[in-house]
């Protein structure tokens, strides 16, 4: 009761208006609960997501902890996944999404975050799902963080490359790193190239076992031969 007086609700600060607004809904957030920054996930909207980063990046482990068992990386990994799935992206759209996932990076910029992802069953493959967009810049923040969660530890080597293998059956793919090498081949972006790269290398290299590592070497090669 106490948040709710100093804070109201999470309807009041989504509809507030004027000039200064989206200023002093980051403000109001500076110091939110997490009760309070989840009940604003319930609206996702840039401005919410914008101030949910903020709070997210300046938070204490605490309060980390709290807002993963109040399901806040469920719904933003949800969220995530229902934008991506909308094909091609209005303006809005990609805004919302680029948002979306930095506050999942917040999340996993830390043991909490990372320990909590690999420890929930299925938040790997749904963070993956989110490949399946046309904002180059998401799919190399989804990218940037598979390859987090692949150096981690060995499980998380086990679920992303799971993550993949899913993902290849979902979108009807022939290889279960189709999606690095459709990429690969799609773009000429340098940076999305050496991120690209980035992710073949830590799938090689998770792995201490050099006979799985070379195993693992030549299935790229085959997939490079076949394009």
């Amino acid at each position: 009761m106490a948040a709710r007086a100093k804070w109201g609700t999470a309807k009041d600060l989504v509809t507030s208006s004027g000039p200064d607004a989206d200023a002093q809904l980051d403000a109001n957030l500076e110091d939110a609960d997490p009760e309070l920054c989840i009940r604003l996930l319930q609206v996702p909207t840039v401005t919410n997501y914008s101030g949910l980063l903020r709070r997210l990046q300046s938070s204490t482990t605490a309060w980390k902890v709290q807002f993963l068992e109040l399901r806040g990386l469920d719904l933003l990994l949800e969220a995530l996944e229902r934008v991506s799935g909308r094909g091609c992206l209005h303006i809005t759209d990609a805004l919302l999404q680029l948002k979306c996932v930095a506050c999942v990076r917040a999340v996993m910029n830390s043991k909490t975050g990372l320990d909590f992802m690999l420890d929930n069953q299925g938040y790997v493959r749904t963070l993956a799902q989110a490949l399946d967009t046309s904002n180059m810049m998401v799919k190399m923040e989804v990218f940037r963080l598979l390859s987090c969660i692949t150096l981690y530890k060995l499980s998380g080597h086990q679920q992303t490359v799971d993550a993949l293998e899913h993902y290849k059956s979902l979108k009807k793919q022939q290889y279960r790193f189709s999606v690095i090498m459709n990429e690969l081949h799609a773009t000429d972006n340098v940076d999305y190239l050496e991120t690209l790269m980035g992710m073949v290398n830590t799938l090689l290299h998770g792995l201490d076992d050099l006979r799985k590592r070379d195993k693992l070497r030549k299935e790229f090669i085959g997939h490079y031969q076949y394009y």
